[in-house]
């Protein structure tokens, strides 16, 4: 009975020592130490309204991917993006935005393409604590930073559309603008970046308009900003709603500039729009026309090569979508290079030490108090002529 009795003893012992070690094998692991790959989630919107935007980013987000790892991975890690479609919508968004977090256990998280849904991500990343770097251009996404922890994003800012937007105003001699904006979370956003900015360029908004995303007909509302005398319409949404106020400002024969944000820098905007494009500004980042880009420019190099590639592979422009799904996944991918193999240190990594760091949309230096880390400098002004996205003003 005593042999037994220690017999058994040596086996209890013999398991614990191996659950511990295997314990400690997993919690390496999920620390990014003797990982087979890096994981990283990646939900846009390749259907639903947000398509124009999501499939650019979708598509860079697969360009790179495989780039990478033909050149050796990480290391020598190859990294896996699980890419999901949010079908843009903020309840599918945060369907995945949970499956990728809590069941695929990735490093980070990138996107979504439209604010409404990397807003709902946000909530998630705070909570379980995992780095999302959004393709949103809301401010509130990353605004303010102490309440956006383990939140970055890559489009421009409302902040910085309207400051170039009322620059060009300015320079155009226009101050009394109508605006029309699209009520979901990224037109609320552009409104209240317009309305806190006015009064510093000089700016009087003498209306203002919103519609839903799906209305078919913006009539009524134009009619109400050309009434009250404004010399300009801004208009702030993605397709298809501008390109049917486009439309509606030709058919009603008004003679008034329509500036946009820079939700509509795709081609989309112009098959959808079609004559009625001509002559539309937007701010907007300088993927949109990389022959026009100046070989002294720093983003020359970043932005010719991505395009060149992008074109190979897709035969189609990438946009400056495109350049938000590669500025996505190569800021995380700069964190993996640089040793921050987990969670945490990837958000620290990001916050601290990406430091004039050239991307496709610009060059970024985030902080603990920006988390979006780019500058209105960095847009340009375009417009639509012959059909085609042209640079217009630097």
């Amino acid at each position: 009975m005593r042999k037994k009795s220690i017999l058994s003893s040596l086996i209890m012992s013999s398991l614990l020592i191996l659950g511990a070690c295997s314990s400690s094998e997993t919690s390496n692991e999920s620390e990014g130490e003797n990982v087979k790959e890096y994981k990283i989630g990646a939900i846009y919107s390749k259907t639903g309204p947000n398509a124009p935007l999501g499939e650019p980013e979708w598509n860079s987000t697969k360009l790179l991917e495989e780039k990478i790892n033909a050149e050796g991975g990480i290391n020598g890690v190859p990294i896996k993006v699980i890419l999901a479609d949010d079908e843009s919508s903020q309840e599918k968004a945060t369907q995945e935005m949970n499956r990728l977090v809590n069941d695929e256990k990735v490093f980070a998280m990138l996107g979504s393409s439209g604010s409404g849904e990397s807003l709902a991500m946000k909530g998630i990343a705070m909570q379980q604590q995992v780095p999302l770097v959004s393709g949103g251009a809301s401010m509130h996404i990353v605004e303010p930073a102490s309440e956006a922890k383990w939140v970055f994003k890559t489009p421009h800012s409302d902040i910085h559309a309207v400051q170039r937007i009322y620059k060009y105003l300015n320079d155009q001699g226009i101050k009394n603008v109508g605006t029309l904006v699209d009520s979901n979370a990224f037109g609320t956003s552009g409104l209240e970046q317009l309305e806190a900015q006015a009064k510093e360029f000089g700016i009087k908004i003498v209306a203002k308009e919103s519609y839903n995303t799906q209305d078919p007909d913006m009539s009524a509302q134009l009619t109400k900003i050309n009434r009250a005398k404004a010399e300009a319409v801004i208009v702030w949404g993605t397709n298809p709603g501008p390109a049917v106020i486009a439309k509606n400002l030709k058919d009603l024969g008004l003679d008034m500039p329509l500036i946009s944000s820079h939700g509509i820098a795709n081609q989309s905007f112009i098959d959808l729009a079609g004559d009625s494009a001509e002559g539309v500004v937007i701010p907007t980042g300088k993927l949109l026309f990389p022959s026009q880009i100046q070989q002294d420019d720093v983003q020359y190099e970043v932005i010719s090569n991505f395009h060149s590639e992008y074109q190979k592979k897709y035969n189609s422009e990438p946009t400056n979508f495109g350049s938000y799904g590669h500025d996505n996944l190569m800021l995380v991918v700069e964190a993996l290079r640089a040793g921050a193999t987990d969670r945490e240190s990837i958000r620290d990594y990001l916050e601290n030490d990406i430091k004039d760091w050239t991307g496709a949309t610009g060059v970024f230096n985030f902080s603990p108090e920006d988390h979006n880390g780019l500058s209105a400098d960095s847009m340009v002004i375009a417009t639509v002529k012959d059909g085609k996205w042209t640079l217009l003003e630097k």
